[in-house]
Formats: structure tokens, C-alpha cells, sequence
């Protein structure tokens, strides 16, 4: 995910909450009903593969390979608990959706995540949403990226006061720890225990890995923290 900042979105809190969708009745079973029901609409990972590597070489996440020959999806796994999918299903316009990963042939992008929605009209829609592994859902690294954005451009602008917000962009991402109580993944999330994440941004030409700190919260959102910011 290479992308501008803009300066409103760095003006972020110290700590953020990204809290799961408000969903009927008991969630758990929201979200198993829905998974239920989008079963016919699972995608098929090597039917997908052309559409994968056309993704993967229109998204910008991969502006920096001179060549894209290659990709290697693995990794099926529901998304019904991501906020922005719950959201959609629970508005009719979307029938499920699953994250999956893709190995590359690019050196400087080797791993990226992706999102297939299955929309309720038939269409399918295929995302790039990072590169390298997370835990975090799609919708918590979103929302939670402003955060660490802001700690990545206000440690590198210590080091060149005369640096520009607009020169901050998240590169790679990767799983730093988990907790040994982390439950297990359901539904596209945890709903118990924390882990963290070292994402790596491009600020004022320097890389800067922030350590971002995630805490579930028991209905499939997460509190998040930065933990520490290193330049290199």
C-alpha cells in the first residue's frame, strides 16, 4: 500500500479503538450464519489466478518492479467480521468476503494480502490491501495506519525539520509477537488476547518500522497502540 498521507488524517491520537460492526442478536452467530450463506461463493484460488496477478500489477504496491511475471495466492480465509465487510452485509450489498495472501516474483514486494468481496448482484471485487503479513483485519490496518503514519513523520521529521507530510508512505508489513493466550482466528478476527505489528513507512526518505501494539477486544474489534518507532 504506497500512498500519500494527507496532513488531516496524521493528526492522529496517541492510542486508537477499531471497533467490530454493530451486527443483530449475538454476534458469533451473525457472523457464522453469514459465512453459512456465502459458502456457494467461495472463491477457488487457482481459478482466480490471472485476476490476481492483474491486480497485483495495477495496484501501486508494486510501482517499484520493473517486472511482475508471477503470482502464487495461498492462504483462504473469511473476512465476515472486518468492520467494512460486516457493514456491508449487513446493507445487503455485499453476500461474503475472504482475505488471501499471494507470493510474488518481486524482490522489493514478495508478499502481498488481499480482499475478494462476493457483492449481491454477482460481481466479485478483488483488492490489494497491504503488503506482507498481518493479523490485523483489512479495517483495523486501515483506520489504525493514520496512527502510525503520524509516528513515522513526526520521529523522521526530527531527524529533517524541513520534511513534507506528503513524503510518508507504508511499505511492508509484517507480524512482530503474539500473545500466548491469542485466540485463534475467527471469522477473519481474534476475539481474545494481542499481538503485535512492525509496519514499515517511507518518511522523509528515511524507512521508518513503527510497532504497532493490538489488543482484542472480545467482539471482534481491537485497541491498537504504537510501541515504538525506529529510523534505519
Amino acid at each position: 500500500m504506497r500512498s500519500l498521507i494527507p496532513f488531516i488524517l496524521l493528526l492522529a491520537a496517541p492510542a486508537a479503538a477499531q471497533q467490530a460492526a454493530e451486527v443483530p442478536g449475538i454476534p458469533a452467530e451473525w457472523f457464522a450464519a453469514k459465512e453459512g450463506a456465502a459458502a456457494a461463493r467461495t472463491p477457488d484460488l487457482d481459478a482466480l489466478a490471472k485476476d490476481v496477478l492483474d491486480r497485483a500489477r495495477w495496484s501501486t504496491t508494486t510501482q517499484a518492479c520493473k517486472t511482475l511475471t508471477r503470482t502464487e495466492p495461498y492462504g483462504l480465509q473469511p473476512a465476515t467480521a472486518d468492520r467494512l465487510v460486516s457493514e456491508g452485509l449487513k446493507a445487503g450489498a455485499f453476500v461474503g468476503a475472504w482475505t488471501f495472501y499471494a507470493r510474488t516474483d518481486c524482490a522489493e514486494t514478495p508478499l502481498l494480502r488481499y480482499l475478494y468481496i462476493a457483492e449481491t448482484g454477482g460481481e466479485n471485487l478483488l483488492l490489494v490491501v497491504n503488503r506482507g503479513e498481518a493479523i490485523s483485519t483489512p479495517s483495523q490496518m486501515r483506520e489504525t495506519s493514520k496512527l502510525a503514519a503520524k509516528a513515522a513523520y513526526d520521529r523522521a521529521k526530527q531527524q529533517q525539520p524541513s520534511c513534507e507530510v506528503t513524503s510518508v508512505g507504508m511499505r511492508q508489513t509484517r507480524i512482530a509477537a503474539t500473545d500466548g493466550d491469542l485466540s485463534p482466528m475467527q471469522f477473519g478476527t481474534r476475539f481474545a488476547g494481542g499481538w503485535s505489528e512492525a509496519w514499515d513507512f517511507v518518511a522523509c526518505g528515511r524507512r521508518a518500522t513503527v510497532t504497532v501494539r493490538f489488543e482484542a477486544d472480545g467482539k471482534g474489534g481491537a485497541s491498537a497502540r504504537v510501541t515504538d518507532v525506529t529510523l534505519s
